[in-house]
């Protein structure tokens, strides 16, 4: 995951261009560093052929052929790069050859041979590599070839530390680039990542909330300012739809209420028939059921709009649990189920609301209860672990398909809607329970597989007072 990381990939793009960037330069430099170290080499031998050409202009006319030799020996201790050159005519004989040169016999390029830019070549002499320069000049009508040489170890000295200079800085300059790199792309994202944060901590409940703007004059600063107006534009309809969903919820309660008394005092009549009686009774469980779904919508209308109506104290939640298992039995009895609790000896300390905890768990009851086999056991424990508590309601019914796991606490999502609408149940209850835990800082999860019953956990912290306690 960290490698698909912006800040990673920038930094591996920039290294990526860097040591490409860094190796053709080096060996750029190698190549120009060679080519400068013998064009420096092939002047120096230039200017030496040139002496020596100035040198038979003077001399050659008036002296004999032992004379030429012994003034060229003289010439090669006292001129520039010692006595490594060789002259020859155009008939390939030799005016003067260096002794090391001679000994090696080394090549004479006869003046036939040469042009007029002459040649330049690497030779080896006594097992020592040598740089030529071979030139054609002509002295008083006479063709002659000069061959001048020099040796080459400092030459190839000053490579080798060259190179070992760019081996040696070009790795320490990618592995401080690179962790500048990661700091520089680090530095420029982190504003990305205080807006993803922000951005993460804003839901429903909280659509007020704006990102942090920079005065940067960037990118960042446009995107931070459209993200702003896209939350105030689901703030404002959120709203909408949050009151609409109030005001409507209140409105019907009135006329169900009036619908449901209606339908009772009917009820109580005598003479009427049958058929009458039994569709008075269903209007009464119609309107008792619209009537609690009425009272769900309203109760989340106000938690979207941030007005939840909680007054939390300090309360043990194992009585409200306790009051939610007597109320629920009660139902569970008219189906031959047995509600069956395990509760600590000792308080379970929350800050919380008690009348929510209360409802929250006879939510997770009424469902276990619907959903249960006749003359089963539902089982409910509650148990302090590591400063939290844990309120676990287990059936043995038809339990949660793999697929419609995900979908519990959606509003109005039921996995059986036919069957769902047979027991009463409209879909929010789930709902409105994970919305109890999640106004009291906890966690909701559950267990389930098709055919083998659910179990719901629901986890609370603690009151840290209760600590000694556990």
């Amino acid at each position: 995951m960290i490698f698909r990381a912006i800040r990673v990939r920038l930094t591996v793009w920039y290294l990526a261009i860097l040591v490409l960037g860094l190796g053709a330069l080096s060996i750029g430099s190698w190549f120009a560093m060679r080519a400068s170290l013998f064009h420096a080499i092939d002047h120096e031998l230039e200017d030496r052929i040139k002496g020596v050409e100035k040198f038979m202009n003077e001399q050659i006319a008036s002296l004999t052929l032992v004379e030429i030799r012994d003034e060229f020996r003289e010439h090669s201790v006292l001129g520039p790069g010692g006595d490594l050159f060789q002259v020859c005519n155009r008939r390939g004989e030799w005016l003067y050859r260096s002794l090391p040169l001679e000994n090696n016999r080394t090549p004479i390029r006869t003046p036939d041979q040469l042009g007029e830019s002459g040649l330049e070549e690497n030779l080896t002499v006594q097992k020592t590599p040598v740089r030529f320069s071979s030139r054609r000049i002509v002295v008083r009508g006479e063709p002659y070839t000069v061959q001048v040489a020099t040796p080459l170890p400092e030459f190839y000295g000053a490579l080798q530390r060259f190179s070992t200079i760019l081996l040696l800085s070009v790795p320490v300059l990618i592995l401080v680039a690179s962790v500048g790199g990661y700091w520089i792309s680090t530095r420029a994202l982190r504003p990305v990542e205080e807006i993803r944060a922000t951005a993460e901590s804003i839901s429903i409940r909280n659509l007020s909330e704006r990102l942090t703007v920079p005065d940067s004059g960037d990118e960042l600063q446009r995107l931070s300012e459209t993200l702003n107006a896209m939350l105030a534009r689901l703030s404002d309809s959120v709203q909408r739809m949050s009151q609409f969903t109030a005001d409507a919820s209140h409105e019907l309660r009135a006329p169900i209420s009036l619908i449901r008394t209606t339908a009772e005092l009917a009820l109580q009549r005598s003479g009427l028939s049958a058929e009458l009686t039994r569709d008075l009774k269903q209007v009464v469980a119609e309107a008792g059921r619209t009537s609690r779904l009425v009272e769900s919508l309203l109760l989340l209308a106000r938690a979207d709009t941030g007005e939840d109506g909680l007054h939390k104290e300090l309360t043990d939640w194992s009585l409200s649990v306790q009051e939610a298992v007597e109320q629920a039995s009660r139902v569970a009895k008219t189906r031959n189920i047995t509600v069956h609790l395990s509760t600590p000896d000792h308080p379970l300390a929350v800050f919380g609301d008690l009348e929510a905890l209360r409802r929250l768990a006879f939510i997770l009851l009424d469902n276990a209860i619907k959903y249960s086999p006749e003359s089963s056991v539902v089982r409910v424990s509650m148990i302090a672990e590591r400063n939290q508590g844990i309120l676990s309601v287990a059936d043995s019914g038809i339990g949660i398909n793999a697929e419609d796991r995900e979908h519990v606490f959606d509003r109005f999502w039921r996995a059986d809607k036919a069957r769902s609408r047979g027991l009463g149940g409209a879909g929010l209850g789930l709902s409105i329970a994970k919305w109890i835990v999640d106004s009291h800082q906890g966690t909701i999860r559950l267990t389930s597989e098709a055919g083998s019953g659910t179990t719901f956990e629901v986890q609370i912290p603690l009151h840290v007072r209760s600590k000694g306690a556990l």
